[in-house]
């Protein structure tokens, strides 16, 4: 049994516990010139207020070899991921994946476009501890930088689902936007992208 000095060994030289508050979401450019380029990506991952690394389960079949049974893998699947964000008083969220809808079906003239016109790839990164960058250069005032230690692209993603937003009385609520992303695939990307102040 591992004492309590071997843990905080452990957690100490692990750079720390990983906090569920330290994420960054990088959402694509949709080319527009639009919200995105409004709001710009720091602004809509500082809205965004929960988001999910992505599972993966291996597909199995059960394989009889005289009287014994094995599981042999043929596949993959993957679940969506859903995307929480507070929306501030110009719906800036919203309009974003409103547009993104677009590029997906026209209601107006019920077609829809090809998957490599409206797919894009989304970035979810793990954040670590907050570096101070007077470490890295003397030079430079000492603020909050985050390294990705894990970072994931989703492949082929797009908005599946756009939540609903429930209007109420309540004098403190305030709005959210939830979003459902599809995906072909996920896989991992190099961590160590550095981050200005997010989501921490």
């Amino acid at each position: 049994m591992s004492t309590i000095s071997e843990l905080k060994t452990s957690i100490t030289f692990g750079g720390g516990l990983a906090r569920s508050n330290k994420f960054m979401v990088d959402l694509p450019s949709l080319g527009r010139g639009g919200i995105m380029g409004f709001l710009g990506k720091r602004n809509m991952n500082i809205l965004c207020r929960s988001a999910q690394l992505p599972g993966k389960q291996i597909l199995t079949h059960d394989r009889r070899l005289g009287m014994e049974f094995s599981k042999v893998a043929y596949g993959y699947a993957v679940d969506d991921v859903t995307l929480t964000f507070m929306e501030t008083g110009t719906y800036p969220i919203r309009n974003y994946f409103d547009e993104w809808r677009e590029m997906i079906l026209n209601e107006d003239q019920h077609t829809v476009k090809y998957k490599n016109e409206y797919a894009k790839r989304v970035v979810i990164h793990q954040l670590g501890m907050p570096i101070p960058i007077g470490a890295i250069a003397s030079r430079i005032p000492a603020i909050d930088v985050q390294a990705s230690v894990y970072s994931v692209e989703l492949v082929d993603a797009f908005p599946t689902t756009i939540g609903s937003i429930e209007f109420n009385n309540e004098m403190d609520g305030y709005v959210e936007t939830s979003v459902q992303l599809s995906y072909k695939n996920w896989k991992r990307v190099p961590a160590g992208q550095l981050s200005f102040g997010f989501n921490f």
